[in-house]
């Protein structure tokens, strides 16, 4: 079978038709490849996206925001200045304090406490018992020593001492005849003894009974005022409840309770200031002693005061404050104790004022020690030496609002 061969147009339009095919072909690879590679690239460019890439960024947002801030804040800083030094409505909103000066010179710290007079002499007089017979004397009648002040109806007594009495009277007899026998050397010596024991014990019973029964009537003790009769006549005296009181206020002292932690700075001597409330009266005195007996129910120590003489308004138990020196500095800084602040460390600061112009100042923050405070004064010293002297005006109320470098209004 014979075939025929193409004609050169047909393989022409074969070979046109094959090529174009393998263009299609190749075009079409081509756009799927791009849109793989694109696709490919957009993945990998979203995996390449990490969180530490973002906080890179953040930070770097974060310096940049604070550059911008601190640009803000020094204007601010100028233009507020500005305006502190020109604007009339900005002085008058400023912060409104007191001022003190420093005082420097002497200052003296006392202990304040509260005393009772006491006599040198003050007696509570009882009887051993019995009914009262006579009452001899009244309130406010001065008496010697020994002196009767109540006699006391006591037969059993007074019956006891007659037969002393009469005992001591015999055996007196015996021992005086008994010695002019021994003198002409009559007798044993034995007999001048034993006559010489019994006179002297009859004596003694003698001697004994008659205290008893001055023990049983009540006498002045010592020379002084009766204060008080607490018996009528009639009444039967008891040793557990006193009869009369009798007062010596020729000598009269101050004594007072201090407490321990004043052990060591109160010494005797020390200079001593006493009022009187109820009297209007005060006088100064030195400390005439100091106990070292600690009270433990109430920790404290006695102190006493010796009251000059010639002070006739004194009273037994009369109140008194006393104000007794512990410290003494020639050379101090003094303030007020409100102008001096603490901090939260413990620190304490006070404010100096600087002045700048008309009634305005700036407050400066000078640290200082407290050294010793008495009624709103305080005595301190700075803690850098040359930071606060005599001269220098402080902040006293107000100081609360005040910061360091704030200029401030000062009302006084």
């Amino acid at each position: 079978m014979h075939h025929a061969s193409p004609s050169p147009n047909e393989v022409q339009r074969s070979s046109l038709t094959s090529n174009t095919s393998l263009t299609s072909f190749i075009t079409f690879s081509m756009k799927n490849t791009i849109t793989y590679l694109t696709i490919a690239a957009l993945l990998a460019a979203c995996g390449a996206t990490t969180p530490t890439d973002d906080l890179g960024r953040q930070r770097a947002k974060l310096e940049d925001l604070k550059v911008k801030y601190k640009a803000y804040a020094d204007s601010i800083k100028t233009i507020e200045t500005w305006l502190a030094e020109n604007d009339s409505t900005v002085r008058r909103n400023l912060a409104v304090v007191t001022a003190a000066p420093v005082e420097a010179g002497a200052f003296t710290h006392y202990v304040d406490v509260h005393g009772n007079v006491r006599a040198d002499k003050a007696a509570a007089l009882f009887s051993n018992g019995g009914r009262v017979r006579r009452i001899l004397v009244q309130p406010g009648d001065r008496v010697r020593q020994g002196q009767l002040i109540i006699s006391i109806d006591n037969d059993l007594a007074a019956e006891q001492i007659q037969q002393a009495e009469a005992a001591y009277e015999l055996a007196k007899t015996a021992y005086d005849k008994q010695e002019r026998l021994w003198q002409q050397k009559i007798g044993s010596e034995m007999q001048y003894l034993q006559a010489k024991s019994q006179k002297e014990q009859a004596e003694a019973g003698l001697a004994a009974m008659r205290e008893q029964q001055r023990l049983t009537n009540i006498t002045a003790p010592f020379d002084g005022t009766v204060d008080d009769i607490m018996v009528r006549v009639g009444d039967m005296t008891s040793p557990m409840q006193p009869a009369a009181r009798v007062v010596d206020l020729s000598g009269v002292q101050l004594e007072a309770d201090v407490p321990e932690s004043y052990l060591t700075t109160i010494k005797s001597g020390a200079p001593v200031k006493v009022n009187f409330p109820s009297l209007d009266e005060e006088f100064d005195a030195t400390l005439d002693h100091v106990s070292k007996f600690i009270d433990p129910a109430n920790r404290t120590f006695k102190v006493t005061v010796r009251v000059p003489k010639g002070e006739e308004s004194m009273r037994p138990n009369l109140l008194s404050d006393i104000s007794i020196q512990d410290h003494h500095s020639d050379s101090a800084l003094v303030v007020p104790s409100r102008a001096v602040l603490q901090d939260v460390s413990g620190n304490n600061y006070l404010y100096v004022l600087e002045p700048t112009k008309d009634n305005e100042a700036m407050a400066r923050k000078v640290m200082v020690k407290r050294v010793s405070e008495y009624r709103g004064r305080l005595s301190i010293q700075p803690v850098k030496a040359g930071t606060l002297k005599g001269s220098d005006r402080i902040v006293d109320e107000g100081a609360k609002n005040v910061t360091d470098g704030l200029t401030v209004r000062v009302a006084n």
